[in-house]
């Protein structure tokens, strides 16, 4: 049952490595970084919290980007040129071949985190500044926080094309980072419609400041491990949720 999985993870693996975006999101992530120095520089008292806030930043850019734009092609890549027929060919269901795509996407977010997280320590290390578990937290948050906006990616790819999926994907990270200031907003506003409204959107699209743990990797606050444990759950209960709706489109959908 995991040996299919683990062989396309394998294989979506090294396809994304070849791609030219990913070392263009490198160079990007690298030059943030080099910039949060510069600015540290002209600030001494605050250098350790601007740098570690560009770092952080230039990860989850990182992430999301690659979540977003190579989620986007991961299934209609297979689709337009028909290769999936060959792998469903074989012994391997089409739940095998969705999970097999998102794991190989997780692993390279998880390999993108950690070199750029390795850069942030060396820069860290530079300024004198003492990195703690804190940062490791910020950083699982943005993991967590790809892992939805791939399941969106996957879940639009079925039935979208790649420019579709990244635009609406686009527009739910917009929203999902803004969804409690926008009901902070509607709930002072007086009517029942929009009590209703505000209510379904967050039942209906996923609240993505719930893994915005950024501000510890710049603010000595205590850890909120509650948060991490209840976002962790709420993270991949939409994640296997939008890889199940996935699957459900292309069960029905004519591969021929």
């Amino acid at each position: 049952m995991f040996k299919p999985i683990w062989s396309i993870a394998a294989n979506t693996f090294r396809e994304i490595i070849r791609d030219r975006i990913l070392y263009g999101i490198g160079v990007f992530a690298l030059l943030l970084m080099g910039v949060s120095v510069a600015l540290g520089s002209l600030s001494f008292a605050e250098q350790s919290r601007i740098a570690a806030n560009f770092a952080i930043t230039g990860v989850h850019l990182s992430v999301a980007v690659l979540s977003i734009f190579v989620g986007s092609t991961l299934v209609t890549k297979e689709l337009e040129k028909k290769t999936i027929m060959t792998l469903l060919a074989r012994p391997i269901s089409r739940w095998q071949f969705l999970l097999g795509k998102a794991l190989g996407l997780t692993m390279i977010n998880v390999v993108v985190v950690f070199a750029l997280s390795l850069v942030s320590l060396l820069v860290f290390v530079g300024l004198g500044v003492d990195p703690s578990a804190r940062f490791l937290v910020s950083l699982y948050g943005v993991l967590l926080e790809g892992v939805v906006l791939m399941g969106l990616a996957l879940f639009f790819s079925g039935f979208a094309t790649p420019i579709v999926v990244s635009s609406c994907c686009v527009g739910l990270y917009l929203v999902g980072h803004w969804l409690d200031s926008l009901s902070y907003f509607f709930d002072k506003q007086s009517g029942e419609l929009i009590y209703y409204v505000t209510t379904g959107m967050t039942y209906v699209l996923p609240n993505l400041e719930r893994f915005n743990w950024r501000t510890l990797a710049i603010y000595p606050d205590p850890i909120p491990w509650k948060s991490v444990y209840a976002s962790t759950f709420y993270g991949l209960t939409w994640f296997f949720f939008l890889v199940f709706a996935t699957y459900l489109v292309i069960r029905r959908k004519d591969l021929g």
